[in-house]
């Protein structure tokens, strides 16, 4: 059974049940798993619903992410700062629908999204407005410097668990460019980057089972990873700049994708 069959033997949830987990003030953790585990992961999840919009299980996410002219967004998380802030336009495809959103990360590990609606008359990704730029001064104080840096684009699949209130999200087919167009860059094509979704902090449950029972489990993979898409990015389109805090992810996901790529190719420096 191939995977978008597999999606369909999951009970189907909308976006109107999924309010009940929006977590929009969450904790998050991510993994980074071969897409050749997902079909398995997916049957150890029964228990989760499967966000479906317009009849369809997957959607496209497509992203311009902000920063200023000496990159405070970017250089805020390479430095490892507790109190970090993104600032990005999203657009999800099967609605067509975009939205502003400013992720702010608290001392405390806590993320909280503010968002609102663009304006449905222009292109998702046209310049802010003035009231945009407004609506992110009040949250960010160099707003008026801000620039798309970053475009960037994942197909997404979503799972829901309402009795524990949990979202775990699975994104495949990661690229990146630079604004405001270039050549797509794929730097992960054999991962999956799974990002955990909770109300309260749980290190255990249905989804790690799912990844110790996989039998190529080694190195990297399906074990927790400090790294966002944001960072893979900028790393893949700009790989001089340094990424101080991140050295270690950034050498992790990459030692992952080797061995995602030959999950029979195992040397001993790749599994450390």
């Amino acid at each position: 059974m191939n995977l978008h069959s597999q999606l369909q033997t999951h009970r189907p949830i909308g976006l109107a049940d999924l309010d009940s987990v929006a977590l929009m003030d969450r904790y998050d953790e991510k993994f980074i798993v071969p897409t050749a585990w997902l079909g398995k992961v997916l049957s150890s999840l029964q228990n989760h619903q499967i966000l479906t919009i317009a009849g369809a299980a997957t959607t496209t996410y497509s992203n311009v992410y902000f920063d200023t002219p000496l990159k405070h967004c970017l250089e805020s998380h390479t430095r490892g700062r507790n109190q970090r802030v993104k600032v990005r336009i999203r657009q999800y495809e099967n609605t067509g629908v975009a939205f502003l959103e400013v992720k702010q990360r608290d001392v405390h590990g806590k993320t909280t999204k503010h968002r609102q609606v663009r304006r449905s008359d222009q292109a998702w990704d046209a310049p802010l407005t003035s009231k945009e730029r407004e609506f992110v001064g009040a949250l960010v104080p160099f707003a008026d410097n801000l620039n798309p840096a970053l475009r960037g684009r994942f197909e997404r699949f979503t799972l829901a668990d309402l009795g524990t209130g949990e979202r775990i999200t699975f994104d495949q087919n990661l690229c990146f460019s630079l604004p405001p167009a270039s050549s797509w860059q794929h730097p992960i094509p054999h991962l999956a980057v799974v990002e955990w979704k909770q109300a309260t902090i749980n290190h255990q449950g249905a989804l790690i089972q799912a990844f110790r029972e996989q039998p190529f489990r080694r190195g990297p993979l399906g074990r927790a990873l400090s790294l966002s898409k944001y960072i893979l990015g900028q790393h893949t389109l700009d790989p001089q700049h340094p990424m101080r805090t991140y050295t270690s992810a950034l050498r992790d996901i990459f030692r992952a994708e080797t061995l995602a790529a030959n999950p029979t190719f195992a040397p001993e420096h790749l599994l450390r």
